[in-house]
């Protein structure tokens, strides 16, 4: 660790010790933008920029997790400030790290089990099914990378973070390239990569997001999560450069210009191997992690130096509590989903009674019950705020 981070280069002294407002609103800004994608009125009827890329390609939608998983990467600069600075690392920090992934993920499989439990618990099922119980998910995938980006910021410098880093996205593509079979083409359709194979191995079709069946291959597969690693570590280097140089119009600069690269970068290296959320291709990383730059970039310059502050202030009360909103959001969509009224799910009786019954745009209509969700969430996250609760895992 004697390179760890370069310390000697800036003094302990200088950093700044604020929390970065930036930060938090970026933070709220995607969680309600994830809370938008995932619930709309109806599935069947979306606009083209609410819904993820089939397969190759992207849209804005597939930018909000790697957003958050960023999001994750520029906390840890601060969270994680004091380690590298020749402070000697006690294993409770190891086991802090252990405990908050092991929640997150904990929390992930309970989520997606949700609906088994309500039933069972209303009566409505004799007991809980755990025969496809699907393991991979969203916040599975945020405690694993948070873990693995942690101990990689812990234990290396810069330099190693930055060779880890190509060894991941490189190491990645060829394993994609090569495997299961010689067919560059075949190896990265949905039927035939390698993420999938691994998750069939391993974890079982009937644990797989819908089965491995209509949708080919989970989204938060295991070996995708390697290259996801990568997205929380630009966030960290982007968090560590904005301490080390201030919140300043060239900081602000900088960040646009290599955020500008990046998404030039990720293009090039899409027409080589496609860009592909869906199994978080290396040319995805880079594209998405330069979109991210770009946003705190903008967030940094209007929040932290303009003083957007009353703006700010609508993000940052969901940004605080991101997780639980995150989590109540996705029960509260279950919860609808599993009860009735009459012989409708209290969803669609909600969806046709409020918004499909007189607007009559199906995608309007399906897109103004996903607006009205976010309007809620955020309510009640305004309401916590104001009695000053928070809530962190």
């Amino acid at each position: 660790m004697a390179d760890h981070l370069s310390k000697a280069s800036v003094p302990e002294a200088t950093l700044p010790t604020t929390r970065l407002l930036a930060l938090d609103v970026f933070r709220g800004f995607t969680i309600l933008a994830m809370i938008l994608v995932n619930n709309p009125g109806d599935w069947g009827h979306l606009y083209w920029p609410l819904g993820h890329a089939d397969w190759h390609g992207w849209t804005p939608t597939d930018l909000v997790f790697p957003f958050f998983l960023f999001i994750v990467g520029t906390a840890m600069a601060y969270s994680l400030r004091k380690y590298r600075t020749g402070t000697t690392i006690s294993p409770a920090v190891y086991w802090r790290i252990a405990r908050r992934s092991a929640v997150l993920i904990l929390l992930g499989l309970l989520l997606n089990r949700s609906s088994a439990i309500f039933n069972f618990v209303t009566g409505n099922a004799e007991s809980i099914d755990l025969n496809n119980w699907r393991f991979p998910g969203v916040l599975q995938r945020i405690g694993v990378v948070y873990f693995a980006a942690s101990l990689i910021v812990l234990r290396l410098g810069l330099r190693g973070q930055a060779i880890v880093s190509v060894v991941l996205l490189l190491g990645y593509w060829a394993l994609l390239a090569w495997f299961p079979s010689g067919d560059y083409q075949e190896n990265l359709s949905p039927e035939g990569n390698l993420v999938r194979v691994v998750d069939r191995k391993v974890i079982g079709e009937s644990h797989m997001y819908t089965q491995a069946t209509s949708e080919k291959t989970d989204p938060e597969g295991l070996l995708s999560t390697l290259p996801a690693i990568v997205t929380a570590l630009f966030g960290y280097w982007a968090g560590l450069f904005i301490q080390r140089s201030g919140a300043t119009i060239k900081t602000v600069g900088w960040l646009t210009t290599a955020g500008v690269i990046c998404i030039g970068l990720g293009l090039l290296w899409g027409t080589a191997f496609p860009i592909n959320k869906k199994i978080w291709t290396s040319s995805f990383v880079v594209l998405t992690a330069g979109w991210a730059l770009v946003v705190l970039a903008g967030s940094l310059l209007k929040f932290d130096i303009w003083g957007w502050r009353k703006i700010g202030r609508a993000f940052e009360v969901v940004g605080v509590n991101a997780i639980l909103v995150f989590v109540a959001s996705g029960l509260s969509a279950v919860l609808l989903s599993v009860t009735h009224v009459g012989t409708q799910t209290t969803k669609q009786w909600l969806y046709e009674t409020l918004f499909a019954s007189w607007i009559h745009t199906p995608e309007l209509s399906s897109l103004a019950y996903a607006i009205t969700t976010v309007a809620f969430w955020w309510g009640a996250m305004s309401l916590l705020s104001l009695r000053g609760w928070t809530v962190r895992v």
